[in-house]
């Protein structure tokens, strides 16, 4: 297996719909990082999500997603996230409250097991939580591009010592 396969960093959202660009500008960010470069990650954006989340996600070892969310009433602010270690570790009665652009994860395992996918193991998932998505913009709100900053911070780190294992 060549590095490429080892790791995917994928950017769910739409990037000219203010906050639900998140996923896409941490991606984003993390694909122009100078100590990244070296590391032979495949970097990939969706504007879609749901299940063809599984095309980009085939065949990898490790696959981390980044999307916006609307996750208000559980209590996250804008610009705070979510972390889900692994998606296959989420019990049937947990996997159908959380979804990827209309399509629950539980459904995404389904269709991967049914449709052939070599899907990755783990697959970790984070969510920054939106302000605003009904404007067409480029721009992210400041309290979501604040935890656009800490997030890419955070996953960069992780990136680096899944490097070094």
């Amino acid at each position: 297996m060549s590095k490429s396969q080892l790791l995917i960093l994928l950017g769910v959202g739409n990037s000219i719909r203010m906050d639900d660009g998140a996923g896409i500008r941490v991606v984003e960010q993390l694909e122009k990082d100078k100590d990244l470069k070296n590391l032979d990650i495949t970097f990939s954006y969706l504007n879609t999500g749901g299940l063809d989340i599984l095309d980009e996600i085939d065949g990898f070892k490790r696959a981390i997603i980044v999307d916006a969310a609307s996750m208000a009433e559980q209590g996250l602010q804008p610009g705070e996230y979510y972390y889900l270690e692994n998606l296959h570790d989420l019990t049937p009665s947990k996997r159908g409250g959380i979804s990827s652009h209309g399509v629950g994860v539980f459904e995404i395992l389904k269709y991967a097991d049914m449709g052939g996918y070599n899907v990755p193991n783990p697959i970790e998932i984070y969510g920054i939580q939106v302000k605003e998505t009904g404007f067409v913009s480029e721009q992210l709100t400041p309290e979501v591009q604040k935890g656009v900053a800490q997030l890419v911070d955070i996953l960069k780190v992780k990136i680096v010592r899944y490097f070094e294992e």
